[in-house]
């Protein structure tokens, strides 16, 4: 319980702390939660450190008060992403989001362990993605700066644009072998290098 609070606390001074606009050094983590989780809440002070938490980072919540405690449930369908000074905060960023029930995207410069089922890519040239709807663009963008591409979103004749490349190899650990097939054939699609190995 103890480590759960400390990583909320670490959490919610690092979302206090982050701006969505990536530069040298920052690193950003993607997540969603189609489904809604819900998380504990002691008192009525915790209830709304993690309302004000979840509703910065863009999620839908709700408040169940029951009992001597309550529990804040919440959830965000559409892939959003947090951009943190460091890759040491996106890698507790995406521990604790994971923790929490969220589905993360975190690429990785450095590569993955000797047991990981990891998706290696990359893409040097800039590739380029036509979008009519906004909220759609948006989160293309929140999964490329999870990936650890660079960015440029651009609208014009009534349509949005968004560039993006990942100039270094990266590295995605998936949960299993499909979830790893099912990415690499996406990245392949939007013009990415990949690797797999068995």
């Amino acid at each position: 319980m103890l480590v759960r609070a400390t990583l909320f606390a670490i959490a919610v001074l690092s979302i206090a702390n982050s701006v969505t606009t990536a530069s040298e050094g920052e690193e950003s983590v993607a997540f969603r939660s189609k489904e809604w989780q819900s998380l504990h809440a002691e008192d009525d002070a915790d209830a709304e450190k993690k309302l004000s938490m979840l509703r910065k980072l863009g999620c839908e919540t709700k408040v169940n008060r029951h009992g001597n405690h309550s529990d804040v449930t919440f959830r965000s369908v559409q892939w959003r992403e947090v951009t943190l000074e460091s890759h040491e905060n996106a890698d507790r960023w995406e521990q604790w989001l994971n923790k929490n029930g969220f589905e993360t995207l975190h690429g990785h410069a450095h590569s993955s362990s000797r047991d990981a089922v990891a998706v290696q890519y990359m893409q040097s040239e800039w590739q380029s993605q036509h979008f009519e709807d906004g909220a759609k663009a948006d989160e293309f963008v929140a999964i490329c700066k999870g990936l650890g591409c660079e960015v440029r979103k651009g609208g014009h004749d009534g349509h949005i644009d968004v560039r993006f490349r990942c100039t270094s190899r990266r590295n995605l650990v998936c949960i299993d072998h499909d979830e790893a097939h099912s990415l690499q054939t996406w990245l392949e699609k939007k013009g990415f290098q990949t690797e797999h190995a068995h």
